[in-house]
């Protein structure tokens, strides 16, 4: 039996076939080594009581009141209605790039810490929903609190198929239409597309004045260039836009531009006032879930 951090690492993770299981193998695991919970300040800190009502959760029944008052209780938690989740995962072909020596692909990495953010949020009764795109939006599942919620957005991200291109300003306009509430939207990509085209749909989805965080998930090898010799690089959504290189030689120059697109990625969602998060795929998973928790709570 591996150690609880081991179960945080993607090589691990990738060998586990059931999703649910990987997202409760993540989170559990990152709970298992905070000393407090990382959720204080976070819309769940407690609040007041409200009588029982038929249909709430029977979790959130405060069984010592019901001792001293022979009373059903449920807790209240400040922010406990306001917080509605919709996850938006880009499964288009780029998504599934992985070098050879890297444990998952970028869209294996997305799907698992979207099942595990889901996880997290549905067992603090928050609403989660999810949204899967390419050139068009692909799948959604309105954010609900149900206990059945988790199997409804695993079933979506198991299923996903990386087959067209990405235009996530179209996406992302269709998307916008159908998140009715004002909430919080966590979008996981490469954005690897052309700053002024992610512009567009960046903007139209904080038109509503959503909570906005963007989690730009790359492949070690994508931002390190490791290869050696002469080697023809290929788009990876179109393969038709080809060119030879000698990695060594081109290694410090790309290098540059990809770190020009992280930035430009990241000071376009500064000026929209959009949260922004680059991960590096050979990162164990408690890297993005503490960044992600740490900046939410300076929404909260």
């Amino acid at each position: 039996m591996p150690a609880i951090a081991e179960y945080l690492k993607p090589e691990v993770l990738s060998s586990i076939s059931r999703l649910d299981l990987q997202a409760q193998c993540i989170v559990e695991g990152f709970l298992s080594g905070l000393h407090r919970s990382p959720f204080h300040g976070f819309s769940t800190e407690f609040s007041e009581h409200r009588k029982y009502i038929a249909g709430d959760e029977p979790k959130t029944i405060d069984w010592n009141a019901y001792a001293k008052t022979e009373k059903l209780f449920v807790k209240k938690f400040e922010a406990q209605n306001n917080v509605d989740c919709t996850l938006i995962v880009d499964i288009s072909r780029s998504m599934a790039y992985r070098y050879d020596d890297a444990a998952v692909s970028k869209l294996d990495y997305c799907i698992s810490l979207a099942a595990a953010i889901s996880y997290l949020l549905l067992r603090q009764q928050d609403s989660v929903g999810l949204a899967t795109f390419d050139e068009t939006v692909k799948s959604y599942v309105k954010p609900r609190s149900s206990s059945r919620q988790l199997a409804g957005i695993i079933g979506q991200l198991a299923s996903v198929e990386p087959v067209a291109s990405t235009n996530f300003s179209k996406a992302a306009a269709a998307i916008s239409g159908l998140i009715c509430h004002r909430g919080m939207i966590i979008v996981l990509s490469d954005f690897l597309e052309e700053p002024s085209a992610l512009a567009a749909g960046l903007e139209r989805l904080s038109f509503r004045r959503h909570d906005i965080i963007v989690f730009q998930i790359l492949d070690h090898a994508e931002l390190t260039l490791p290869f050696g010799g002469t080697i023809r690089f290929s788009d990876t959504e179109d393969a038709s836009i080809s060119v030879k290189a000698v990695g060594d030689d081109v290694r410090e120059t790309y290098q540059a531009v990809i770190q020009e697109q992280i930035d430009a990625v990241a000071t376009l969602c500064r000026d929209l006032g959009i949260g922004h998060l680059a991960f590096d795929t050979s990162e164990q998973f408690d890297v993005p879930l503490r960044r992600f928790l740490t900046s939410r709570k300076t929404k909260f």
